[in-house]
């Protein structure tokens, strides 16, 4: 008797794709609501980048097998990604599964506990020198003053020597317009869109070649001083030593560590305050549980917060856990399939582009209840659902989950327990209502704040 296979389940299309375009005018007007969209057709959906197809899944449940359980049948890569990767570099957030699994370990040591106890200091140290710089009264661009906070904690962590000061300045600055040129250089195929002479090609090309000959330096200087300066970037050069091109190791290195300790903190503190401001109700309880933890309000000044009182601070970082849900800096992730993939849910062939948002993910009715709704409460011991957890993508899952993801939690509450223990923050009316900018990670529109003293 013959056994017959059943036929691979097909892929529905998503529709409105133009000729010779695909998608890509969606992807380009808006974002956020083209991937939202896609849960309705379903769990797998084709699209296409011109005419070159990629698939998108929006089942948290195939999501979470495709960091788990099946995590073998995807890596990083593929048409579309290859095509950034000269820019991206090969560090932990974009190197393929097989340098992964040797520069994972080499790396772990820099987040060790005793580190992030150590790299709290620092971050409590920078935080006061933020936000107490802030005068009563005073007007303030939130996002550019979270960044100047995000660029000293990685500039004291990331690059401690006194001669590198300079140089974790000018990385800082320039990681924007590193990002916006990968995003579009992505989602454009082909080699013609990066050759036009327009302002964030000029902009993107400028920044990468100068940033490339700082970090450079930078790495002469560590290699011939051999000193550890209890940095990131004495455990980076170490763990890079033994790479065939130890200089393009560490630079590829100092962009992922960048990205996710500069623009991923700072983008999320911006959105959690504005979220707050529109939750009067959910910033009075955070209040409260900053002014009893910390002390302040009416008797005096509140004390700068550590890493012992964390354990202190859970509500604070519900609240943090929730902006992130709702506004996940990494709003698109991509992979490349190994091999055939034949799930039942919609058929994937090998070596194809695979993509999935956690933006739309969060935002699943069957995962998080009210899912458009603020609600750190979700993430309390009494609410929170394993359905919950795993269908949360912020900080990623499995083996490729972020390997700082204690440093950005423990950097974000820090610098969000000092800022609002000392300051009341005044939004213009519908300032904090407008939408998010949509490069290659989600960063908040300009959000201007008066601050006042929090008495």
């Amino acid at each position: 008797m013959t056994t017959v296979s059943a036929p691979p389940s097909t892929v529905p299309n998503a529709p409105g794709g133009l000729p010779l375009l695909g998608h890509i005018p969606n992807m380009a007007q808006d974002p956020l609501t083209f991937f939202r969209g896609l849960q309705q057709i379903g769990p797998v959906v084709r699209i296409r980048f011109a005419n070159q197809p990629a698939y998108v899944v929006t089942s948290p449940e195939l999501v979470r097998r495709l960091h788990t359980t099946e995590q073998d049948l995807f890596d990083k890569g593929g048409p579309l990604f290859d095509r950034v990767r000269p820019y991206v570099g090969n560090g932990l957030a974009s190197c393929p599964a097989h340098d992964h699994a040797r520069q994972r370990p080499a790396m772990q040591p820099a987040f060790q506990r005793s580190r992030i106890e150590r790299y709290a200091e620092v971050m409590t140290d920078s935080a006061d020198e933020v936000t107490g710089s802030w005068r009563p009264g005073q007007v303030l661009d939130l996002y550019k003053e979270m960044h100047r906070l995000t660029t000293l904690v990685i500039g004291r962590t990331l690059i401690s020597a006194d001669q590198a000061d300079p140089a974790a300045r000018h990385i800082a600055q320039a990681v924007p317009d590193i990002m916006r040129g990968v995003y579009w250089r992505m989602i454009v195929p082909g080699r013609f869109f990066a050759a036009l002479p327009i302002p964030v090609n000029r902009r993107y090309e400028e920044v990468t070649a100068h940033t490339r000959k700082v970090v450079d330096k930078v790495v002469d200087h560590y290699r011939a001083d051999g000193t550890d300066h209890g940095d990131l970037m004495s455990m980076v050069v170490a763990a890079c030593e033994q790479e065939p091109d130890p200089h393009a190791a560490v630079y590829d290195q100092v962009v992922t560590f960048l990205t996710a300790g500069l623009e991923s903190v700072a983008s999320s503190l911006t959105h959690t305050v504005r979220l707050l401001h529109r939750h009067p109700q959910i910033l009075a309880r955070l209040r409260a549980e900053l002014q009893e933890a910390l002390g302040g309000g009416p008797d005096g000044e509140p004390r700068l917060p550590g890493y012992g009182d964390l354990p202190k601070l859970r509500f604070t970082q519900h609240v943090i856990t929730e902006g992130l849900r709702m506004y996940p800096p990494a709003w698109l992730v991509s992979r490349v399939t190994t091999e055939d993939v034949p799930w039942d849910e919609g058929h994937i062939p090998a070596d194809a582009g695979v993509f999935f948002s956690p933006y739309a993910l969060h935002r699943d009715p069957s995962v998080f209840s009210d899912p458009d709704t603020f609600d750190p409460d979700r993430w309390s011991p009494d609410r929170v659902t394993n359905v919950q957890r795993q269908g949360y993508f912020s900080l990623g899952a499995g083996r490729r989950k972020c390997i700082g993801d204690v440093f950005g939690t423990v950097e974000a509450t820090i610098a969000l327990a000092t800022l609002l223990s000392r300051w009341r923050l005044f939004h213009p009316p519908g300032s904090a209502d407008a939408r998010p900018t949509v490069t290659a990670l989600l960063l908040p529109p300009r959000t201007l704040v008066r601050v006042e003293r929090n008495r």
